[in-house]
């Protein structure tokens, strides 16, 4: 049997597939919200990845108890809650308060990444700087401008926005000014992102006493158990960064075995029970998307693991196939596409799963079955 050790003690036994599965769910909120705050339950996650904000607020959702999507938005709106650039270039909610230290201990090195990019695309060191005093220029004082304006603001200062091979210029610039600690993302205006000051927005921020302990404690007790290697994906962090973390936050983890890899979680009581419960999975979501080897979700399915970037169906535990959903003024049109026979059980366990998302909205369900090719967003790779 393997050898785990929980703080200074140790247990003997090896992590099942089905014990991970549970683990994850329970780990991450999904099996029993224990919350209706949904601050609280992006603090312990550290970070919910929201480069489509709609998907986030349901990431969120799913999470915690009696919310709605407009109670979410309420905790964006009010500053709670931001979205942030501070790993892997993707567009994150974090807490306000952390904000800060989690874009300078994570963000910098993917700044240093695409200094080639920036080169060729003409983002000098100095066509930065400038912009930067550009839009420090047009928040300072509370102000909050949405990215279009801010891209016409950059251009009447003769910044360059447009379009490149490499992706629009002016989504770098504001993505640069983000890992860089000037700005952050604010409210959603009229369907359009808001950039502010984070200064302004986080004025408070926290500084843990080792913030590489802090983000390992988060990352393994919110998603663990899981290896090195997803924790090193998860954060952009490099393999030497993540031992060192893990390190330095020994005495709140758990150290187990399976099939000869090192697992890590948070030390503590755990539930052995299996994964259980049938759940609508925004896409990119934590479940699917925080770690480096995602294809012990599929169970056997022949799907490229690039699948589960889409929203995904999970039925105890594993991926049951891809979901889609329509949203109109009197309804949502929820379309449940399995990877292979539910049966009636399995179809009536992931309609309700549908319904409790359309109460998040406060619309009624209109349900349909899909092929997974017909709500499938995310392209195969």
């Amino acid at each position: 049997m393997g050898r785990a050790g929980v703080g200074a003690g140790f247990y003997d036994g090896r992590v099942s597939t089905e014990g991970l599965l549970a683990r994850r769910l329970a780990n991450q909120h999904v099996a029993a919200p224990r919350t209706a705050d949904p601050a609280e339950v992006t603090r312990q996650l550290g970070a919910v990845q929201s480069q489509e904000y709609g998907q986030s607020l349901w990431a969120l959702g799913l999470r915690t108890r009696g919310t709605s999507a407009a109670s979410i938005e309420a905790a964006i709106d009010d500053g709670t809650i931001l979205r942030t650039w501070p790993m892997r270039g993707t567009i994150h909610l974090v807490p306000a308060e952390d904000a800060r230290w989690m874009v300078r201990l994570l963000a910098g090195r993917r700044v240093r990444g695409m200094a080639g990019v920036y080169q060729r695309i003409g983002l000098t060191e100095d066509v930065l700087a400038r912009a930067a005093d550009v839009v420090a220029g047009a928040l300072r004082g509370g102000r909050r401008v949405r990215r279009k304006d801010l891209y016409t603001l950059l251009t009447s200062h003769g910044i360059d926005c447009s379009a490149s091979p490499n992706g629009g210029r002016g989504n770098h610039i504001l993505g640069y000014l983000s890992m860089t600690g000037l700005i952050c993302i604010g409210p959603v205006d009229r369907g359009q992102p808001v950039f502010v000051l984070l200064d302004e927005w986080a004025p408070d921020p926290r500084q843990p006493a080792e913030p590489l302990a802090e983000l390992a404690v988060r990352y393994f007790t919110s998603h663990g158990p899981a290896t090195v290697k997803d924790f090193a994906w998860w954060s952009g962090l490099t393999l030497a960064e993540v031992r060192r973390a893990i390190e330095l936050a020994a005495p709140a983890l758990a150290e187990e075995d399976r099939g000869g890899e090192l697992y890590w979680s948070g030390a503590g009581p755990r539930d052995e029970a299996g994964p259980q419960g049938a759940h609508l999975l925004p896409a990119f979501d934590e479940y699917t998307v925080a770690y480096k080897d995602r294809g012990i979700l599929l169970n056997g399915h022949d799907r490229p693991q690039s699948d589960l970037l889409n929203p995904v169906m999970v039925l105890d535990g594993w991926a049951a196939g891809l979901w889609k959903r329509v949203v109109t003024a009197r309804s949502v049109q929820i379309s449940l596409a399995p990877y292979g026979r539910l049966g009636r059980v399995g179809r009536g366990r992931l309609e309700a799963a549908a319904e409790r998302y359309a109460a998040f909205l406060g619309l009624p369900a209109e349900i349909t079955q899909a092929d997974p090719a017909d709500v499938r967003r995310m392209r195969w790779q």
